[in-house]
């Protein structure tokens, strides 16, 4: 049977007419002849759309499209109004119907007006499940940590999410900055807006200023036409800015007017628009510093500041990686498994020894690949991850030495030994390359050379 159709109507003649109508175009329909026994049969069925008049004994067609649409927002409302009452049938839609009918009306347009509907049923059906999924991947349990910096983190983001306050997310690259501006929209009385992500690293300036405000046509060449910007998409919502210190000097006073102001202009443009937005922006460089550099404005950066939230670096919580390896085996594993492969002792300890330039974005990328090399043995062992894992042995006896038996030792030459094999690690894992071994290991490259010369590690590199 196709679709079920729920019928209220008074008039006798014309509810068993169309019931029977209908039924020859292959629907389930019943009917009923006021809005109490309608709704009651809501309750105790369930129904793809009512088609009902507006003029019932009663309950009157206004208040049933009410009461149904509290109890089922899902279901599709049809109005049929008689000549005389369009005004009522606009109040209708207004209150949530999705259209109506004016009587006399033949079969053929109100079976129109019901496949309208029911694909109208099915998009908005199919929206709502794809929303669902997002906000999911953005719920606090996405969030891995039990850190004590993890838990700080949450516990502000939970503060301020359902607030519209500013927020200011600093964190390193591949450490979860959007996962967190996520949260924080998708928790918010805004989650039922748009959630608009826009890199202000990957575009240039002029792009970017088209991108954020959008422009009018002919405002530059290639413009052949107006363009809404990001603001105005987010309407409603919320604007996640990614790498906001990238967004040029000249341009951050037209972001700083939106903040407090909550007004701007399209490029080209002259109406001034209102921004009904919550901006949330993320930065992996110290704005201070570029403050105090002349790169990024004094009162924009207060104004970004309200609510700093600041992630650790994976290296910092590395207490949180066994966590994040189960979460990313979820992840990967398909649901026919029976249970998850198991992850050697060996492998743990040569991610909790590794320095995670990359971050939860490296470690989620590792991690799948090793599932996809894990098919035969079904677990994960060193074998399955990537070769430049395999190739290092950062499990020195000095970085996981035992010192139960120890009487005594040199800190000195301990801090001198273990200093040479990072070095040593970090050359190798970059093939000596001094800037990369630099970005490595968090220190600038003038201290490598000084180091490598100190330690006389590899001579010719630093001659």
């Amino acid at each position: 049977m196709g679709a079920k159709v729920l019928i209220v109507d008074d008039e006798k003649l014309m509810r068993i007419s169309l019931e029977s109508q209908l039924k020859k175009e292959r629907y389930n329909v019943r009917s009923v002849d006021n809005a109490l026994d309608g709704f009651k049969m809501i309750k105790s069925e369930e129904y793809d759309v009512v088609v009902t008049d507006l003029r019932l004994t009663g309950m009157n067609g206004i208040e049933f499209l009410k009461e149904v649409k509290k109890y089922n927002q899902d279901i599709i409302v049809v109005i049929m109004t008689a000549y005389g009452t369009f005004e009522s049938a606009v109040s209708a839609i207004k209150e949530g119907a999705y259209d109506y009918i004016a009587k006399p009306f033949s079969t053929d347009e109100l079976i129109i007006k019901l496949q309208r509907a029911l694909q109208y049923r099915k998009t908005t059906a199919e929206v709502n499940r794809l929303r669902r999924e997002i906000q999911a991947e953005f719920e606090y349990y996405n969030i891995i940590g039990n850190s004590e910096a993890m838990r700080k983190v949450i516990e502000t983001v939970r503060s301020v999410s359902d607030r519209d306050t500013t927020v200011l997310i600093k964190g390193e690259s591949g450490t979860g900055k959007e996962k967190i501006a996520g949260a924080i929209h998708y928790h918010s009385n805004r989650k039922t807006g748009p959630f608009i992500r826009v890199s202000c690293a990957a575009l240039n300036r002029e792009i970017l200023e088209s991108e954020l405000f959008g422009h009018e046509k002919g405002a530059f060449t290639g413009a052949v036409k107006t363009r809404r910007g990001r603001f105005e998409l987010a309407n409603g919502g919320s604007i996640f800015l990614d790498d906001v210190d990238d967004i040029p000097i000249d341009m951050q006073v037209k972001l700083l007017r939106v903040l407090q102001e909550r007004t701007f202009e399209r490029v080209g443009g002259e109406e001034t628009l209102h921004a009904d937005v919550r901006v949330i922006c993320a930065t992996k460089k110290d704005l201070l510093d570029h403050v105090r550099e002349g790169n990024f404005r004094e009162d924009l950066f207060y104004r970004l500041n309200v609510v700093p939230v600041t992630i650790p670096p994976l290296r910092e919580r590395k207490e949180d990686i066994p966590l994040l390896i189960t979460y990313f085996l979820k992840k990967f594993i398909s649901q026919n498994e029976d249970a998850l492969p198991e992850v050697s002792r060996e492998t743990l300890n040569v991610l909790l020894a590794y320095n995670w330039p990359g971050n939860v974005r490296e470690l989620e990328n590792i991690i799948e690949h090793a599932v996809a090399f894990s098919f035969k043995s079904k677990s994960i062992s060193v074998e399955t991850l990537p070769e430049y894992l395999r190739k290092t042995d950062v499990r020195t006896d000095l970085l996981t030495m035992n010192l139960s038996h120890r009487e005594s030792l040199s800190l000195q030459d301990t801090l001198i030994e273990v200093e040479k094999k990072l070095i040593q690690w970090a050359h190798q894992k970059t093939n000596g390359n001094q800037v990369r071994m630099a970005e490595i290991l968090g220190i600038p490259r003038t201290t490598l050379r000084n180091r490598l010369m100190k330690l006389q590690l590899f001579e010719k590199a630093v001659s």
